[in-house]
């Protein structure tokens, strides 16, 4: 057997479904390699689609992601899918391929050092020069990815590595053991005795309760203590929730903003959250100042890298959350969460409102997994989009590349195909990474896509003119007609100007058998609640 078949045998032994990739030279066995699996490849327009799509994939199904791209150049136009798995948290394997061993240092095609450059974004990254190393590195890389934290791996294989036959033994699947008692038993202990002794507070809930949604809904009924979720973990908690506050950090909800400032906690529990920029409003310490601050991850370095703590617990969520239901005491029912979590809209611009698009966009799919793109929108989402029951909610904000959403669509769909798919991404990361859309069709995905028009770059445009009272030359642009250019592509859409024409939404979507796109045409004028980020780049708070 080659060399790439034994690495596509494996990864089939280790249940991997899907492979996205762009075929180059340097990875061709692997890639003829993949007709002879149950693997289905997922062709992408770029690289960078490539791994947002295995990225995207991971993270809603927790499963592991792989993408196959050439060595150098495949890397380069990747690296922010990689970085934002770093950042994410990600369980994502790139293997990537290198010229051949006798080659290497010689100034061969494509050439560079994809093992050093990728070095630091990655938790392991090797270049496997030897055969009989290969299966084990992978093996190896894997087992990596999948401790915690999670994160991305990368393996290079030299393409004559990969052709070369031998008689292979696959090394034993990869298991994953996720023992309790690896975790820090006594800490969680002395926060139950602080949660004992406070009788109002906060729980902060992260992107690290993703799945345990049950599991946290429990303990705030259990505690009466209100929930606040921080940007990416919008959707963890469904916002009828009697106990949910909302968004808090980037465009918190009012609730959630007056109840840190104005309420009367004295504890605050942050569950999986790094309390990044974005989940604490610019590092605003109003979030812990006078309360007793406890934080639960599973990864030592967040820990008193933004607040002082009372007490740092290294758990897993998972184990810790059940021992927080079960050992602390029930509290008297006193929370009466706000009728209206945001104040009443009101008219201040001209054009389409995108908070009463985003307000009335769930009713129209009651069973969306919505997908946000990065720009200036992505504000509204946070503070109006209402992710209920049944529907889920997914950005990676804390790396924040444009095309993350458009770029790895196809992967949130294979994730989770039951669940109507919408990606709700700008015109600008459109020009950027829309050509995957063209993969949505390729593969006959049932995807909608919501691009808002608004000819501007918004969060520049808005934000040079916050900080610096005018505007960069290119910020603002020629309106494109998206629309119109998609049907040239062969995919059909539609266009909205108001409000009122929403209802083509229901019709539109009925029987949907592949990437369908609703342009937005809207002026800009609608300034998005956006002041936190605003004052970060401007040094000020």
């Amino acid at each position: 057997m080659r060399v790439a078949g034994a690495v596509l045998t494996y990864l089939e032994k280790n249940d991997v479904k899907y492979i996205f990739s762009i075929p180059a030279g340097t990875t061709s066995a692997l890639s003829d390699a993949i007709a002879d699996s149950k693997i289905k490849a997922i062709i992408t327009k770029n690289e960078a689609g490539a791994i947002y799509s295995a990225q995207k994939y991971a993270s809603i199904s927790r499963k592991l992601g792989v993408s196959i791209v050439a060595g150098g150049v495949g890397i380069n136009n990747g690296i922010n899918g990689i970085a934002d798995a770093q950042r994410s948290k990600t369980p994502l394997l790139i293997i990537s391929g290198c010229v051949h061993r006798w080659q290497m240092g010689k100034g061969a095609i494509q050439e560079l050092d994809t093992e050093k450059m990728i070095g630091h974004i990655t938790k392991y990254s090797k270049t496997v020069r030897g055969e009989n190393e290969v299966l084990t590195e992978i093996k190896k890389a894997i087992e990596i990815a999948f401790t915690p934290p999670f994160g991305p791996v990368h393996i290079s294989i030299p393409i004559d590595v990969q052709t070369s036959k031998m008689a292979i033994d696959l090394p034993s699947k990869v298991s994953f053991v996720n023992n309790e008692e690896q975790y820090d038993l006594n800490k969680l202990n002395e926060a139950i005795s602080i949660i004992n002794s406070e009788e109002k507070g906060i729980i902060m809930v992260g992107k690290g309760c993703r799945g345990l949604s049950k599991e946290v809904k429990c303990l705030s009924k259990h505690l009466d203590w209100p929930i606040i979720t921080t940007p990416e973990a919008k959707g963890v908690i469904p916002i009828d929730f009697k106990y949910n506050l909302g968004n808090y950090g980037f465009s918190s909800t009012d609730a959630a903003k007056d109840y840190v400032k104005n309420g009367d906690a004295t504890c605050i529990l942050i569950l999986g959250s790094s309390l990044g920029e974005s989940a604490t409003r610019n590092f605003n310490d109003i979030l812990v100042k006078n309360k007793k601050v406890i934080h639960v991850d599973w990864d030592k370095s967040e820990f008193n890298k933004v607040f002082k703590t009372d007490i740092s617990i290294y758990y897993d969520l998972s184990f810790a959350i059940p021992r927080l239901i079960h050992n602390t005491s029930q509290k008297k029912k006193r929370f009466f969460k706000p009728k209206q979590i945001n104040k009443p809209y009101e008219k201040n611009h001209t054009g389409l409102s995108i908070r009463l698009f985003m307000e009335k966009l769930v009713d129209y799919v009651p069973n969306g997994q919505f997908i946000s793109d990065i720009g200036e929108y992505m504000n509204f989402l946070f503070k109006y989009l209402p992710i209920r029951d049944n529907m889920d909610f997914e950005i990676s904000l804390n790396y924040g590349a444009m095309g993350t959403g458009i770029g790895g669509a196809m992967g949130a769909y294979l994730a989770n195909p039951n669940k109507q798919t919408v990606v709700i991404v700008g015109d600008g990361s459109f020009a950027m990474n829309g050509s995957e859309i063209l993969t949505a069709k390729d593969h006959k995905m049932p995807i909608l896509y919501v691009i808002i028009n608004n000819a501007m770059l918004g969060y520049v445009h808005h934000g040079q003119s916050f900080v610096y009272g005018r505007t960069v030359d290119g910020a603002l642009y020629d309106r494109i007609h998206i629309s119109q250019t998609i049907k040239t592509l062969g995919i059909k859409s539609i266009t909205i100007k108001d409000i009122s024409e929403m209802d083509k939404i229901s019709g539109f979507i009925k029987d949907i058998d592949g990437p369908r796109v609703i342009e937005l045409i809207t002026d800009g004028s609608e300034l998005p609640p956006i002041a936190d980020r605003f004052k970060s780049v401007s040094n000020n708070r």
